[in-house]
């Protein structure tokens, strides 16, 4: 009898080991997190993500992306969000504006409940997305990059930084919310400093070769957030050096491309910071729990050759808390 309960224990523990081995087996599976993206631009926000999910302890094995790139194609990015919904990943995170926007319309349609971090975008609650930003409810948080709110600011020292600058021609994008609210506030701004301001609509293939002809001496070019105008930035920063005029962008990628100066949250910041929330949803805590946070840090960069390229006088004040940067001898400044 004693024989018989002895085996009887042992096949149980055996059983049991298979039972937990196999659990064991299945709880090593990678999360599965989407992650969107309207352009390459937007890549250096990817790679942020993931050296911010290997600083809090995440190894590849425990994470698997997968990456959506639209190439600055809206139809699409369109499609790809249908895609990706159909994988059912455990978590997205989005890159921009444009594509949060795009996912929660679809996601809303179709009645589906993932959390969703967005890693840097501007006026989140104004654009719908959330409710509040200390509790935005639902399943939408993350990173407001602020880059709607200091376009005025934007303004404000690109024309202290260049005082001698009597116009700015504003590049904005009237296909996109925040361009839109983001024009409002450098309008806003102009008046306040008394700053004339010529708008340029870059979803117009008129924009550029207006701006070739009509940019003169004294005036200078304001960047506005849009991914269109992300994907010009080769074009324009060849204007403005052909043209050898001052430019203020939102990015610090477009300083080290050519344009004077840039004033906003990095790229690789947004999606640094992002990873706190990734992680935090892991752990079990609701998207809609989590208040939305600023940016963890602004930048105000200035590229050395294009400053002294420009032929220009400077606010020497202000070039003093500048960050300046030198990308032809350090490949790019930090982040």
């Amino acid at each position: 009898m004693k024989t018989k309960w002895y085996f009887f224990f042992l096949t149980t523990i055996a059983i049991s080991a298979i039972i937990y081995a196999f659990l064991g087996v299945r709880g090593e599976e990678p999360v599965e997190i989407g992650v969107l993206m309207i352009g390459e631009n937007r890549y250096e926000k990817f790679t942020g993500l993931e050296a911010g999910l290997k600083d809090l302890g995440y190894s590849a094995k425990e994470v698997n992306f997968t990456v959506m790139n639209a190439h600055d194609d809206e139809v699409l990015i369109d499609k790809q969000i249908d895609e990706l919904l159909d994988k059912k990943p455990d978590l997205i995170v989005t890159l921009g504006g444009i594509e949060t926007q795009r996912l929660k319309a679809r996601m809303d349609e179709e009645n589906i409940e993932i959390p969703v971090v967005f890693a840097g975008l501007a006026a989140p609650k104004e654009l719908g997305l959330i409710k509040d930003y200390k509790s935005p409810g639902g399943l939408f948080t993350g990173i407001n990059n602020y880059h709607a709110s200091i376009s005025g600011k934007r303004l404000e020292m690109l024309t202290s930084l260049v005082p001698a600058i009597d116009r700015v021609h504003v590049i904005y994008d009237s296909k996109i919310d925040v361009s839109k609210l983001s024009l409002e506030e450098t309008r806003k701004a102009a008046k306040d400093l008394g700053v004339a301001i010529s708008p340029c609509d870059a979803s117009s293939k008129e924009c550029l070769d207006t701006l070739w002809k009509t940019v003169d001496d004294g005036e200078a070019i304001l960047v506005l957030p849009s991914f269109r105008i992300e994907s010009l930035t080769d074009e324009i920063v060849e204007l403005t050096e052909e043209k050898k005029t001052p430019a203020m962008g939102l990015y610090d990628f477009e300083a080290e491309k050519g344009l004077l100066a840039s004033y906003g949250s990095s790229f690789y910041s947004q999606g640094y910071q992002a990873s706190r929330f990734v992680s935090l949803i892991l752990q079990g805590n609701k998207p809609g729990e989590l208040p939305v946070e600023l940016p963890d840090g602004i930048r105000f960069v200035v590229n050395q050759q294009t400053k002294d390229s420009l032929g220009v006088a400077y606010n020497q004040d202000l070039l003093h808390i500048a960050e300046l940067i030198h990308p032809e001898v350090q490949g790019g400044s930090k982040r």
